[in-house]
């Protein structure tokens, strides 16, 4: 993990009190109304003068240090994630038909994909297959099985 010094030299541009948008780029480019919550949780410590908030530089460089931003660093990478399956997502899906020659397992699908959140997986990608008939499993008896294969275009009765 990176030390105080470091986040000193990076954020030497910035004033020694920030706005929200400020705020919002030190932090990866997080939205507004993220930074917003943020301070309304006192999560990161400001001040308001009418209806504008100010942020010491130094608070956020707090922030960046407490273990509340590696959480909030990982909701932001899987909805990120999940906007970018979403935006491509006929090409993920024609990317695992045709990987998907073969008897393929859930993980090995997740892995060829970069994918590491199941739940998007599942209803992005995998159920809209299965629905359709562009992809089969290979042991119909059973839905949930962890021996499971999926198979394009041929269905195993």
């Amino acid at each position: 993990m990176l030390d105080r010094k470091y986040y000193e030299k990076k954020f030497a541009t910035y004033p020694d009190l920030v706005s929200t948008a400020d705020v919002g780029a030190m932090l990866d480019g997080i939205n507004t109304k993220t930074v917003l919550g943020l301070l309304w949780r006192s999560e990161i410590k400001s001040f308001r003068n009418g209806n504008r908030y100010y942020i010491p530089k130094e608070c956020v460089i707090d922030f960046i240090l407490s273990e509340n931003y590696q959480a909030l660093r990982k909701r932001v990478m899987a909805l990120r994630q999940s906007q970018m399956i979403e935006e491509d997502i006929d090409g993920y899906r024609n990317r695992l038909l045709a990987f998907c020659s073969s008897p393929r397992s859930r993980k090995e699908m997740m892995a060829f994909l970069s994918l590491k959140s199941p739940k998007l997986f599942y209803r992005l990608i995998l159920n809209p297959l299965l629905e359709t008939g562009e992809l089969h499993r290979t042991i119909q008896s059973r839905d949930c099985i962890s021996t499971q294969k999926y198979i394009r275009g041929f269905k195993v009765f």
